[in-house]
């Protein structure tokens, strides 16, 4: 069977997704302070396809991966294991919104996900699996926070919809826990890029 080398491509994806959910998230949080819970819903909509384009995407390539074992030694298992969970949550939460479903499913998902996301990381990094150490633990950890914390988001948002908030745009403490999920996503965004910008000379050069 060829090879191929698609640890790049998978870099990459992660921050399209840092980007599509920060953005989305910080929408539908000014629009709300406008309009009430109707402006969340037309962010979360416009987010639709592009999350299950994506979702779709990184499903498809971390299947390949698990199927043909593309990459040496224990990678496969330390890449696509989280890569493919991580597909299934962008597809669950695109569908969530399509179909008007609650999104907390999707969020305690992501929340348990996470989890084994660290977990996978600080593995990894104890067995040095990788040249870049600390950037691989700091990749896996911030995007297992932002599992962890997609669920209390999660959770706001269903409140949010239920009650059909429209009258108090005030969020009080809630605030500080968007600002804290924004901020541990972009930060997991700038680490896969930089990883990824790192990677492709390496792997154009040749393959591992």
């Amino acid at each position: 069977m060829v090879f191929i080398d698609d640890l790049a491509l998978m870099l990459f994806t992660l921050p399209l997704v840092s980007v599509l959910i920060s953005y989305t998230s910080i929408q539908a949080y000014l629009s709300f302070r406008k309009e009430g819970y109707q402006g969340i819903k037309r962010s979360l909509d416009d987010s639709i396809v592009p999350a299950g384009i994506l979702g779709v995407v990184i499903t498809v390539i971390a299947l390949w991966g698990e199927f043909t074992w593309t990459l040496p030694g224990s990678y496969n298992i330390l890449f696509n294991d989280v890569y493919l969970l991580m597909g299934i949550i962008v597809l669950s939460y695109s569908f969530a919104v399509y179909t008007g479903k609650r999104l907390q499913t999707t969020g305690i998902f992501a929340l348990f996900v996470g989890l084994i996301t660290i977990y996978y990381g600080v593995v990894g990094f104890k067995l040095g699996l990788t040249q870049e150490p600390l950037a691989l633990l700091g990749l896996y950890v911030t995007y297992g926070l932002a599992g962890v914390l997609g669920f209390p988001v999660t959770l706001k948002l269903d409140y949010l919809k239920e009650q059909n908030a429209n009258k108090d745009p005030s969020l009080g403490s809630w605030t500080i826990l968007f600002v804290l999920f924004w901020l541990v996503v972009i930060v997991a965004g700038i680490l896969g890029a930089v990883i990824g910008v790192e990677t492709i000379p390496a792997h154009l050069a040749h393959a591992p």
